[in-house]
């Protein structure tokens, strides 16, 4: 386990933690092809992609979802 070869992220707080969180996904973003993706993921991808089009007017917008929950809060 990653934590076992790393122990020094155990003595991380809360918020550091969720901090290191968002750099590690912010690098893996950034490099794309080094992240391994299994012909299973690309499989689901795939069948979410085809119900995704069938189905296109049952879905909302990332934009459309943020609008709603910070228009709540205003």
């Amino acid at each position: 386990m990653i934590l076992e070869r790393f122990p020094q992220v155990q003595q991380l707080t809360a918020s550091e933690k969720l901090l290191f969180d968002s750099e590690l996904w912010n690098d893996l973003e950034a490099h794309p092809s080094e992240v391994p993706v299994s012909r299973e993921i690309i499989g689901e991808l795939d069948r979410h992609m085809e119900r995704f089009r069938q189905h296109e007017g049952e879905f909302t917008t990332w934009e459309a979802v943020k609008d709603l929950i910070l228009g709540a809060q205003a």
